[in-house]
């Protein structure tokens, strides 16, 4: 082969092979193009997977969103933004500032808005958020940040969330709050509560008062601390409530007789009550407390309590002094009618037996004394008085206990005549209870005074003795009702404990004040009572009772009508032995019955009968009557309003039993002679 063939073949082969080189190459370039075609629509697929993400991302989130370029151009938002500013299609592509001033015609500020926007779209703050109050009353939270890619700014997310609902409860959570700080605060009891350590966390102005505490110097301090309590009778100290709360999770209920020692050392009767805190879940993050100031009902409690032994005390003594003179007059009675008695002890038994039914009725009248001036029914009879008279009239009737006793009784008055306006009966009585309680509570053969002397406008006098004294404990509850009840009994003759009470009610109708001193147990009392020269303006002015004593008239026909044979009996002897021609009958259709035949001029009915009682039949007799009558009603029943009664149904007169003859003698005095008053 020659050099031109073999160089035509090199030629061939290297044509050959580039052209391999070729093929080879454009292969390559084929599988590349193919691999990155592949790539690329890997990469695009992922690309709209990832943007269809993020727009299902921010279609489904809550809030509404909005992207602006840097340029304000609206890039893009999400359904939620339109439907929160009711935007009626997509604003992408169009200018924001447009944008804003659609959505600015929702607030009531719009420039406001405005404003407010373009200072944070052209301001340098990467972040922003706010609050948006539209006119309808919904609430938005704006959020604003600047977005970079590379460092660089290519825009600003704009985030709109409306937390209307969020707002409302915070609104009515604060509501309730500052109602329930006010209503913590004007509640009259005090509130505190604690955490589950048993710590104070709050109390209110109540609890500050009565515990002595502050809030701020309390808070975070052990709940013993702050509320300590001792049982008041034995002083030892109560458990705390919370402890229990907080170990059991139950509400405990109030504590009785509990102290609440307070900050300063005070000591409030209190009653309490603690129950759990819980959160949501159940789980008990605390406790409150409530509890409140009983002192003045637990003084209530004390005081009634006392009252009930006082009265039982009374009701005890009451008895004893009502068996003391039956007694003697048993005794008398039988002696009287006894087959071998003299003529003189019979006169004594007589005595006696007077004398006892006196003291009964003076008991009976103190009692019924005493429910007058409590009730305001006691009228005094104001008159022209002599000091001197009134002093001698108590004395009398004290003379026989200070006698009995061996008693020295000094007496010191004005030389001069004093007479001052009161009612001398019911001044006498006041100093003969003064001087009879001397005689009482004096050891045998002690010392009284009795003083009187004029000051300024007042007439003061005082009852001084030597006897078993005050202690300094009773002096302020002597002048209570049934106070003699406390006083040593083996040193006094008893009593029932009203004459003091009754003493002070009638120097009060006056205008007047009593006053009790005593050095102490042992060393006598002095009492004093300062009474206004002139009448007291609450004391009704009242006519004297005048004349002497009544004599017995003679001649009346009288029926008497009470179930008690023996009250009625007696009653028709004594006025049969006056002149009186007298029938007596038991029960009420009896004497509906005689009063027709019998045609009394006077008529003596027990009120409380069997069959009908002495209101029907005076009403009655009332109603059937032609002739002048006078119906008197005769009865234990006492009171003011008893009296009344009797009164309204027809009576002229109302007496008590036992009745008092004297003043029996004067309601049966003929028409013209002097008688008691209507209703006495």
């Amino acid at each position: 082969m020659g050099a031109d063939e073999r160089e035509e073949e090199q030629l061939r082969s290297v044509a050959l092979e580039n052209a391999r080189s070729i093929v080879r190459a454009r292969q390559r370039a084929e599988r590349d193009l193919v691999a990155t075609r592949e790539a690329l629509e890997q990469q695009t697929q992922a690309l709209t997977l990832s943007l269809a993400m993020i727009r299902a991302t921010l279609e489904s989130t809550f809030d509404g969103i909005l992207v602006t370029d840097v340029q304000g151009k609206v890039t893009g938002c999400n359904e939620k933004y339109l439907k929160m500013w009711q935007l009626p299609r997509d604003p992408s592509g169009s200018d924001h500032a447009r944008l804003l001033e659609l959505c600015a015609q929702q607030l009531p500020d719009p420039a406001r808005y405005l404003a407010r926007a373009e200072e944070i779209r052209t301001g340098s703050v990467a972040e922003s958020s706010d609050l948006l109050e539209l006119t309808d009353g919904r609430v938005f939270e704006r959020f604003s940040s600047i977005e970079y890619i590379d460092g660089r700014n290519v825009g600003r997310v704009w985030s709109f969330r409306d937390v209307t609902i969020q707002k409302q409860t915070e609104a009515q959570l604060r509501d309730q709050r500052e109602w329930f700080q006010v209503t913590l605060a004007s509640i009259g009891d005090g509130v505190i509560t604690t955490d589950v350590h048993g710590r104070v966390t709050f109390m209110n102005p109540m609890a500050e008062r009565m515990t002595g505490w502050g809030l701020a110097s309390a808070r975070g301090q052990p709940l013993e601390r702050v509320f300590a309590i001792v049982n008041e009778f034995t002083r030892e100290t109560v458990p705390n409530p919370v402890q229990q709360v907080l170990r059991e999770g139950t509400t405990v209920g109030l504590s009785n007789h509990t102290l609440l020692l307070t900050r300063d050392g005070a000591e409030i009767a209190v009653e309490d009550s603690a129950a759990p805190i819980r959160d949501a879940h159940g789980v008990i993050t605390g406790t409150v407390m409530v509890f409140h100031d009983v002192s003045a009902r637990r003084g209530a409690e004390t005081a009634l309590r006392d009252a009930d032994r006082r009265k039982d005390e009374f009701l005890a003594t009451l008895a004893h002094e009502l068996r003391n003179p039956l007694a003697p007059i048993r005794q008398a009675a039988l002696i009287s009618k006894a087959a071998g008695a003299t003529e003189a002890q019979k006169r004594w038994s007589h005595d006696v037996i007077d004398r006892q039914i006196q003291h009964m009725s003076l008991l009976l009248d103190d009692l019924l004394d005493i429910s007058r001036v409590t009730r305001g029914t006691l009228v005094l009879r104001i008159q022209p008085t002599d000091l001197a008279d009134i002093i001698a009239a108590a004395v009398e009737t004290a003379r026989p206990t200070i006698d009995a006793k061996r008693h020295t009784l000094s007496i010191e008055v004005p030389e001069q005549a004093v007479r001052f306006n009161a009612d001398p009966l019911r001044i006498a009585q006041m100093l003969s209870n003064l001087l009879t309680n001397a005689a009482k509570y004096t050891d045998p053969e002690g010392h009284i005074r009795l003083t009187a002397r004029c000051a300024a406008d007042e007439v003061v006098i005082q009852v001084a003795d030597t006897g078993i004294g005050i202690s300094t404990d009773s002096l302020p509850r002597i002048f209570e009702m049934f106070a003699q009840v406390a006083t040593s009994r083996d040193r006094s003759e008893g009593g029932l404990g009203i004459g003091l009470a009754l003493t002070k009610g009638l120097a009060e109708l006056h205008g007047g004040r009593i006053e009790a001193r005593s050095p102490g147990l042992g060393r006598g009392s002095e009492f004093t009572i300062h009474l206004p020269l002139k009448a007291s303006a609450r004391a009704p002015q009242c006519a004297p009772d005048s004349g002497d004593a009544p004599r017995p008239a003679v001649g009346q026909r009288i029926l008497i009508a009470d179930d008690n044979r023996d009250s009625a009996e007696t009653l028709c002897a004594l006025l049969r032995m006056d002149g009186h021609e007298v029938r007596v009958v038991h029960d009420g259709p009896e004497a509906l019955a005689a009063f027709g035949e019998f045609r009394p001029a006077v008529v003596l009915l027990d009120i409380g009968m069997p069959g009908l009682d002495g209101y029907e039949v005076a009403q009655r007799m009332c109603g059937a009557c032609s002739w002048e009558l006078k119906l008197v009603a005769i009865t234990g029943w006492a009171q003011e309003n008893d009296r009344e009664r009797a009164l309204a149904a027809g009576f002229d007169h109302h007496l008590t039993k036992p009745v008092d003859l004297q003043r029996l003698r004067a309601l049966l005095q003929p028409a013209g002679a002097a008688a008691a008053p209507a209703g006495y």
